[in-house]
């Protein structure tokens, strides 16, 4: 349902039950929130999964402002859509003239154990008419707010205003491409942090990452379609802003042609209105992302997931992580509880925006930065649902940190190997 999914307010106390009303395990990560690492929503790793039929409760402070989502983070059940917003905003903000919150998610009528499967047969999990370096799962259908773009999802818009674009990739496997057509736009925060405002019509946005695109609608009367294109492929997605006198166009939920690669190029364009604090870096650790795309199995530092070994800090520390692409395949790196700042793309280095995932392309490397503040074990893994379920999972460990519940051997149930 499109209307799922939750707000609040920075300053005021994250107070949610979790009802597990399927037949299977769940967990739920909260994506992007800064958080006790046991209400982290990692099953074996932060917590143990809710049992079907069981109530978890959260309860954590609010921190941050900004656009977030949650989703479940045990098997494969985020490509069943069990994925939502999370909106955070100012407590004293000036209200929005008008807020269009957009999810994107991958659709398939195949079940994703299924198409894992596959993808260890070295099959791809179907019949491929795209690039195998660009995507290797080929879905049905990109949808945005749960709907085709032959029947979108309209919100009325006022000739003159100012509206706010909330676009939260939670694909399972589809980097994207968003235009804004006819309407002059800037993007203004990504991942939830502000950045200095970037102009143009075409954006890109990677699996699990968050753009928010403030338009203006011009005067007099129209219809104005918000376009999101899956790397790689045809398919297309949208919402449709349009004013009380417009008719909504009829459009098609496939372009004329694939549409090629993300490059980072607006990566490097990006810089962050609140940049972390200048300081030297106390600690060095490089993630080298390997996977063997015959056999589909995927690795960071050559360990698979869950025979890994954490990457270790000490809390206080200002850490420098640097991500080596190994592979022909892009990768959406995302470290759980921390917001990063990007500092070096491809050997450029810059003080680029802040983050919680970014995109490593093939053969090139990324380095971030963050203070490392929270103690506890958290993921770093690619938002690839299907590299992450083939191994390329690992934890960041705080010295001195220990949890009851840390049990990476036990997730291998997950993803049971032919």
């Amino acid at each position: 349902d499109g209307t799922l999914g939750w707000s609040g307010t920075r300053g005021d106390r994250f107070r949610v039950a979790v009802d597990n009303t399927v037949a299977d395990p769940f967990s739920i990560h909260w994506h992007g929130i800064i958080l006790p690492n046991g209400q982290d929503g990692v099953p074996y790793v932060t917590q143990p999964p809710i049992k079907p039929g069981e109530r978890r409760l959260y309860d954590f402070p609010l921190v941050q402002a900004g656009t977030y989502w949650m989703h479940s983070h045990f098997g494969l059940q985020e490509q069943s859509m069990l994925t939502a917003p999370l909106i955070i905003r100012e407590p004293r903000a000036a209200p929005e003239t008008n807020e269009v919150v957009v999810m994107l998610n991958d659709f398939t009528t195949r079940d994703p154990s299924g198409i894992l499967a596959g993808l260890r047969r070295g099959s791809m999990g179907t019949k491929m008419a795209v690039k195998p370096d660009l995507t290797d799962v080929r879905y049905d259908a990109l949808l945005a707010n749960r709907r085709p773009l032959s029947d979108p999802d309209v919100t009325r818009a006022t000739p003159g205003e100012t509206v706010r674009l909330r676009i939260i990739n939670m694909t399972s496997g589809s980097n994207v491409f968003l235009s804004t057509g006819r309407l002059a736009a800037e993007a203004i925060a990504v991942d939830g942090e502000d950045i200095v405002p970037l102009p143009g019509t075409r954006f890109e946005l990677g699996v699990a990452q968050r753009i928010d695109i403030r338009v203006r609608i011009p005067s007099g009367q129209g219809a104005y379609p918000i376009i999101a294109q899956a790397e790689g492929t045809d398919l297309l997605a949208g919402v449709v802003l349009v004013t009380a006198e417009a008719a909504v166009p009829a459009l098609s939920a496939r372009a004329p042609k694939p549409v090629g690669a993300l490059t980072n190029g607006q990566e490097s364009r990006l810089r962050s209105l609140r940049p972390l604090v200048g300081k030297p870096v106390d600690h060095r650790l490089s993630v080298t992302l390997g996977g063997d795309m015959a056999a589909y199995v995927w690795s960071l530092n050559g360990q698979v997931w869950p025979r890994i070994t954490p990457l270790e800090v000490k809390q206080g520390e200002r850490v420098e992580l640097g991500f080596v692409n190994q592979t022909m395949m892009t990768h959406p790196m995302h470290l759980h509880g921390h917001v990063f700042q990007v500092t070096e793309v491809t050997g450029a280095r810059l003080r680029g925006a802040k983050r919680d995932t970014v995109l490593v392309p093939p053969r090139q490397a990324v380095k971030v930065e963050f203070d490392a503040l929270y103690p506890g074990y958290w993921m770093v893994h690619c938002h690839l649902l299907y590299h992450q379920a083939a191994g390329m999972m690992t934890v960041l460990h705080y010295q001195g940190f220990t949890n009851a519940r840390y049990d990476p051997l036990a997730s291998a149930a997950e993803f049971p190997r032919p």
